[in-house]
């Protein structure tokens, strides 16, 4: 079957089916962007990201889920995850034939099938079941889902050194040092550890090393364990007490921007690890007390627009701030620490605006 698995992937990106597929399997907002197809997830997940599946146009079609911390699968996982409910790789193994079987029928492969199989019926065909199925599914309870949590013992597997790339963007050793950035000579990535609420090990990020990553068909970054990423903040369980004291939070989208704002001295941030806050995370947010004021610090390509939107989900009872560069301080996509301590605290002391609900 591996021989037909390779098959049908080079035919399916030879007549440009991809996002063909992706409608089938109930995503919406597909499109084609650069080197990639991006979605949104189907109803069944509740997720407004517009890019949560992303679909790349290699030969191994690549995906992955970015707002479930699924980033090491290809179509065939893909569609045991959306279709499916195939969560687990052990799942997503067994159900493999399944996953092929399910695409050849969509897109008419039929010299791929074994015909002892019955056909699966079209997505078309059980539109009619979504409204069941809607009206069967519990509301999720957003305080009782949890990311597996692991030792600080997994780190010893690592070189828990200061990386040079990471001092020529600005990252002081005793920075480093703080938020554990390591090497990992396996993938060839800096890593860091990624903790929940309570600060427990739930995954390990990892950068890559080499400036020509797209050329060489991987990602910048990758998480070395997967986790579900809409669930956690990155940082919160060392910036909760400086939050509490100053009343207030910076939320960054990444990671390093939380490193550089607390060698800065805003050690009250957290980051959301992407440019669209979760409703899990939003209710993390919400349970701090009313007079902590809400600061959403984009990086600059983000439009006014793409802030409004994230404040929008704090409804009109807080106080939500926004600091937006209007005196052209950055440029491109730089983030709010990119361009050095003094230029950070101009844009929080001249550009901190009350976004209108």
């Amino acid at each position: 079957m591996s021989n037909d698995l390779k098959l049908i992937k080079e035919r399916i990106i030879e007549e440009s089916r991809v996002g063909e597929l992706l409608e089938a399997m109930g995503c919406e907002y597909v499109e084609k962007k650069n080197n990639r197809y991006e979605a949104q997830l189907p109803l069944k997940f509740e997720s407004p990201n517009k890019r949560s599946v992303q679909v790349y146009l290699n030969e191994s079609l690549s995906s992955r889920i970015r707002t479930l911390g699924e980033s090491d699968i290809d179509i065939y996982g893909l569609v045991s995850y959306i279709v499916f409910d195939q969560f687990t790789e052990e799942e997503r193994q067994q159900g493999l034939p399944k996953a092929k079987r399910w695409i050849c029928e969509q897109l008419g492969y039929k010299e791929f099938l074994d015909n002892k199989y019955i056909p699966l019926p079209s997505l078309i065909q059980l539109n009619w079941l979504k409204d069941v199925k809607r009206k069967r599914k519990k509301k999720r309870e957003l305080h009782n889902l949890e990311n597996e949590t692991y030792e600080e013992q997994i780190l010893d597997q690592y070189i828990m050194y200061p990386h040079q790339l990471y001092l020529d963007e600005g990252v002081l050793c005793e920075i480093q040092r703080e938020f554990q950035i390591g090497f990992d000579l396996r993938s060839q990535r800096i890593i860091f550890p990624i903790h929940n609420r309570y600060g427990d090990i739930v995954s390990i990020k990892g950068r890559t090393i080499f400036e020509d990553y797209e050329k060489r068909n991987v990602y910048k970054f990758l998480y070395l364990i997967n986790f579900n990423k809409m669930i956690e903040l990155y940082n919160w369980h060392r910036a909760l007490y400086y939050i509490l004291e100053k009343k207030e939070l910076l939320i960054f989208e990444g990671e390093k921007t939380c490193w550089l704002s607390s060698q800065y001295g805003f050690r009250n941030c957290v980051a959301i690890s992407g440019d669209d806050l979760s409703e899990w995370q939003v209710s993390m947010i919400k349970e701090l007390d009313h007079d902590v004021e809400i600061v959403i610090a984009m990086d600059k390509d983000k439009s006014i627009e793409a802030v409004k939107k994230q404040a929008a989900k704090f409804g009109k009872i807080r106080n939500v701030y926004a600091l937006y560069d209007n005196i052209g301080l950055f440029v491109d996509k730089d983030s709010p620490c990119d361009r050095g301590e003094e230029v950070f605290k101009s844009l929080y002391t001249k550009c901190k605006f009350k976004v209108p609900v």
